[in-house]
């Protein structure tokens, strides 16, 4: 049986609150604090997962099982993120350990049910190799999903908030931010990110840890996950990642993201915004002249969001009366949209996530979904390319109000 640990149960899952698995979270409560912690980042709160505005499949409301897979407007209790320090730590695959070899034990809160299968093997006994020597405290950032830039912008990017706290409890040291090794589109994407988010400060140094390779640390600060449920996001976290990069934004590059503005806006007063999905990627529309045609109709401007820097994708969702896309992590950008923008999601039938919806729900957004007929063939269900026939399409924009 795997040893687990929690960095600390008492303040993440008290007695009172709601918990998935109660039995586990009553042995990790008995088996005491595994970590350290120094502050709560963001605090707890409750879910509610509304039922999507429009919710269709082809030309008709969704039939009942789908209206199941997104039922459930249950309000649960979600744990407060916490930045805290470990003592003795190990990683691995994104997973972290706590203690020695032979006795080590692995921390709950980076190896949680819904992640464990995209952790592999765990390997407690692994040995690591000492981290190269940092000038100041360490702050790793990473989770099981931080290969998807989607998850990484909404589950990962707010933790950044420890820095503050990290230079005033080490005044005038270098802060050392570790990052899990992906490809390079997105270790590029997070790095400009993250640089976004500091903005011209120099006491924070980036880098890159290989994942596949176990690294030790003497101390090492981490913030514990402001994800719950596999799909509740902290409307704390995402309304602090929108107000710090839109800040960002607005110091740093606005003379350079005014000609793009103008040029999406095209003389109407806000933006209305089509999320393409870049052709070398699975899940396409198979049919995306037809519906660009609906769209373009209505105002619509197409654009693809690999193609952006993090900026113009902040500055363009900020700016945006409402966004249509085809589902992926583009429309994450989302969160970054006013509450009260009304966002469509466009996918085939195979690929029925509420994932998209919490964060409509988390930023005060209606949210609508039109899922199309999946094309055959032997894809992943939720790469599956699809079809919207056109007259759908406009139906459902006309319920919207997107004329």
């Amino acid at each position: 049986m795997t040893a687990y640990v929690s960095c600390a149960p008492r303040a993440l899952y008290p007695a009172d609150g709601s918990v998935d698995l109660p039995a586990e979270i009553a042995a990790l409560r008995a088996a005491g604090d595994g970590a350290e912690v120094v502050r709560t980042l963001y605090p707890s709160w409750r879910y509610h997962w509304p039922m999507p505005e429009t919710l269709h499949l082809r030309d008709a409301p969704a039939p009942p099982e789908m209206q199941t897979r997104f039922a459930g407007e249950g309000v649960g209790a979600a744990p407060p993120a916490l930045l805290v320090r470990l003592e003795r730590a190990t990683l691995l695959r994104n997973v972290l350990y706590v203690g020695e070899a032979g006795s080590r034990r692995v921390v709950y809160e980076s190896h949680r049910p819904e992640e464990r299968a995209l952790s592999g093997p765990l390997e407690p006994e692994a040995v690591p190799q000492d981290i190269l020597p940092a000038p100041g405290p360490c702050l790793y950032v990473g989770n099981q999903g931080s290969f998807n830039y989607g998850h990484w912008l909404c589950e990962d990017l707010p933790r950044l908030a420890a820095i503050d706290v990290l230079r005033t409890r080490y005044p005038g040291e270098t802060i050392t931010l570790l990052l899990p090794r992906q490809d390079w589109h997105n270790n590029r994407m997070r790095e400009r990110s993250v640089r976004l988010w500091l903005g011209r400060t120099r006491d924070v140094t980036l880098r890159f840890l290989d994942p596949q390779s176990a690294y030790r640390f003497p101390q090492l600060h981490w913030v514990t996950p402001i994800r719950h449920a596999a799909l509740a996001k902290s409307p704390e976290a995402l309304a602090h990642l929108d107000a710090v990069l839109r800040r960002q934004v607005g110091r740093l590059r606005p003379a350079a993201l005014a000609p793009l503005l103008a040029a999406r806006l095209r003389g109407r007063g806000r933006l209305r915004l089509f999320v393409d999905r870049n052709r070398l990627r699975q899940r396409k529309l198979l049919n995306r002249d037809a519906a660009l045609d609906v769209l373009r109709a209505r105002g619509f401007a197409v654009v693809d969001t690999e193609r952006l820097e993090v900026a113009d994708q902040v500055a363009l969702f900020a700016a945006a009366e409402a966004v249509v896309g085809i589902k992926g992590a583009g429309l994450v950008n989302t969160v970054f949209c006013p509450p009260g923008t009304p966002v469509l999601h466009l996918a085939p039938e195979t690929f029925q996530d509420p994932y998209y919806r919490d964060i409509a729900a988390a930023r005060g957004q209606p949210y609508h979904a039109l899922y199309g007929a999946a094309a055959p063939g032997e894809r992943r269900d939720h790469l599956r390319d699809f079809t919207i026939a056109p007259d759908d399409l406009a139906s459902v924009l006309d319920r919207i109000g997107l004329n």
